[in-house]
């Protein structure tokens, strides 16, 4: 089952001013349950983002409810290292999540971020369902 999303969002065009007209640009995340169950791992909560114009302000800036670690995914989702390793792929791939590789055991974990579009989208996705 896919869940197709949709973002738009306005964005200044690089060197502009106020005078300069904005460009449209979409966005859309294609997401199947696994790959959003996965985005929702550990700590975060996708009903925390509520303002898309925040982005990663919605939940201040707390890593731990904007990242998971693979310890996380394997501890609150019933997937193997192997599928999430798959959709940790598919995710990078379609501009879900960023991945910040670490040195294991120096700096800890890598970890996977949700990009910060995606959180504009999910907070987006968020005022309409309560705009219902």
């Amino acid at each position: 089952m896919a869940v197709v999303l949709r973002l738009s969002y306005c964005m200044y065009i690089r060197g502009g001013d106020a005078r300069t007209p904005q460009k449209q640009m979409t966005e859309t995340y294609e997401m199947t349950a696994k790959e959003a169950k996965l985005a929702e791992c550990g700590e975060i909560c996708f009903d925390d983002f509520t303002d898309p114009e925040l982005g990663y302000y919605n939940v201040d800036g707390d890593p731990a409810l904007l990242c998971f670690t693979l310890e996380q995914a394997l501890e609150t989702t019933d997937f193997t290292k192997h599928q999430i390793a798959g959709l940790i792929g598919s995710q990078e791939e379609k501009g879900m999540i960023d991945i910040e590789h670490r040195d294991h055991p120096w700096e800890g974990p890598d970890l996977f971020w949700l990009s910060e579009n995606f959180v504009k989208h999910l907070a987006l996705e968020h005022q309409k369902k309560e705009a219902k």
